[in-house]
């Protein structure tokens, strides 16, 4: 810590990495996706069995800035075919979950029983593709990178900082969407309200798809 606080060899400066993570926090917390797949699991499992969603969408967003760091996300969107299949390929994932929340009836795990009806790896791989399907942090990452980074300082140990910093307050956001989530799940879920929840949330998905096809139009 010292050496990113004090030492003239810090990895970068404070204010600068304190700038990155406020705006990376209001951009995390905005709703997506990922906040509303998560909050629709917790609701479905309870905040335990929904970890495995938490940590899969942070690994999805540390491979996406991982190819940023690399300068393949700038590439990919300085490229018209590239992104124009990338962001179809996001566009494509994101309506058939969409409707696949619409047209399947998903059963809740009975509160205080050890069953649940989804496997870890199963809601790991769910939260790890809707991340790397999704150009939002790709074109986040992009857009602050190159505003942030020091060419006078080790890029490498940069990039790294601001990676780990972007998934840690992911971890945070969806742990407390959860958490929310999990409160109103002991209180008031029923299966009929989980179901229709779910088929909103089907909804809402489409309409981000429609969005993201419409962003390129």
């Amino acid at each position: 810590m010292r050496n990113f606080c004090n030492s003239e060899h810090q990895v970068m400066v404070w204010a600068v990495w304190l700038s990155f993570a406020t705006i990376s926090a209001a951009n995390i917390v905005t709703p997506g996706p990922a906040n509303l797949n998560t909050l629709r699991r917790a609701l479905q499992l309870g905040f335990l069995p929904v970890l495995p969603t938490i940590f899969g969408n942070a690994l999805g967003l540390a491979v996406g800035g991982a190819l940023c760091a690399w300068g393949v996300s700038a590439f990919v969107i300085t490229s018209d075919i590239l992104w124009a299949a990338f962001r179809w390929v996001g566009t494509g994932y994101l309506a058939w979950f969409g409707t696949k929340l619409i047209v399947r009836r998903e059963r809740i795990a009975r509160p205080g029983k050890l069953d649940c009806p989804v496997r870890a790896g199963a809601l790991f791989r769910e939260a790890l593709l809707l991340a790397v399907t999704n150009p939002k942090a790709l074109l986040f990452y992009a857009a602050l990178f190159p505003q942030v980074l020091d060419p006078e300082r080790a890029l490498l140990q940069q990039s790294a900082l601001l990676v780990f910093t972007y998934c840690a307050l992911s971890v945070v956001s969806l742990s407390v969407y959860a958490l929310m989530a999990n409160h109103v799940r002991e209180r008031c879920l029923t299966q009929g309200r989980y179901d229709v929840f779910q088929i909103v949330s089907g909804v809402v998905l489409l309409g981000f798809a429609c969005m993201l096809a419409l962003s390129g139009a």
